[in-house]
């Protein structure tokens, strides 16, 4: 058993339940800050489903979406830690790297998250309906189509954050691989 295999995996569950948790309770707080429509908090405690559903499928967007972030950090953090490159002495300038990274994609979340809602209640808003005003009556269908919007954009931002925290995020260099002719 390699011990320096075994307390790096260990560090990095540490870090991903740590954000995970960071990340679903900053997320609802943000976007819930987000729509001035209602107050999203007494909607729930009032237990109003489509609010709740909403809510819950934000929450698994964002996840979503930092998760292919958190990917190429994770990624690299393994294999500088490791000793592939450059062992303890990168380890500082990456842990900030990797933090400015994850809060340029915490930025994106709120703002794609709560940019698309707004965006879908204008395009799909008539005379007689609201989409807001329908989910704050409690109407739980208005409340499904949202989440499923919210998680379909979520599935194309994810790729576009990833490819950002890609290029944003140093790669390390482990070394050259020469091809044969």
């Amino acid at each position: 058993m390699d011990l320096l295999k075994v307390t790096i995996s260990i560090c990095e569950l540490l870090i991903t339940v740590i954000m995970a948790v960071l990340v679903v309770f900053v997320t609802y707080r943000a976007l819930i800050r987000a729509n001035t429509d209602f107050d999203e908090d007494k909607e729930i405690i009032k237990g109003n489903m489509g609010v709740g559903i909403l809510v819950a499928a934000l929450l698994l967007s964002s996840a979503n979406i930092m998760h292919q972030a958190f990917l190429p950090v994770s990624d690299t953090i393994h294999v500088t830690l490791a000793g592939g490159a450059g062992g303890g002495s990168a380890v500082g300038p990456l842990a900030l790297y990797a933090l400015g990274n994850l809060v340029l994609a915490f930025v994106i979340v709120v703002f794609t998250l709560s940019f698309s809602l707004r965006l879908f209640g204008r395009l799909t808003r008539t005379k007689e309906t609201r989409p807001g005003k329908e989910l704050e009556r409690g109407n739980v269908a208005v409340g499904v189509i949202l989440s499923s919007f919210i998680l379909i954009v979520s599935m194309f931002v994810g790729e576009g954050v990833s490819s950002i925290s890609k290029a944003i995020l140093p790669r390390p260099n482990i070394g050259r691989m020469q091809m044969m002719r």
